[in-house]
């Protein structure tokens, strides 16, 4: 069975899109409510940040296979990759983010 390109191209960026919403939604489901305990806050913050990098290295390994030309050949890699790395920065952001929030709810919690 032959996969056009725009099939495969459409394939990959579905896979990307769903990754980084299931990613997404484990804290979407969460009720948006201030922690009454700043450790669980931290805690909390701390978990989505190792999940965000998590995520961005799974887009750093997408796009290393892309810079492989790994599947068809008549694919856009080039394409493919600078999306996986401008995904994956922008997750590391978010996690950096998310690491330095843990931070000051750590600080409320020692006090």
């Amino acid at each position: 069975m032959r996969i056009s390109m725009l099939t495969l191209r459409r394939n990959v960026v579905i896979a990307c899109v769903a990754a980084t919403i299931l990613g997404a939604t484990a804290y979407a489901a969460e009720p948006a409510q201030a922690p009454e305990d700043p450790a669980v806050a931290a805690a909390t913050l701390e978990k989505q940040a190792a999940d965000l990098r998590a995520l961005a290295d799974r887009h750093d390994s997408m796009g290393r296979m892309h810079k492989a030309n790994a599947g068809s050949s008549k694919m856009n890699h080039d394409s493919v990759v600078k999306h996986c790395d401008t995904i994956a920065r922008e997750l590391r952001a978010a996690a950096k983010e998310s690491d330095a929030l843990a931070s000051e709810y750590r600080k409320e919690a020692g006090k």
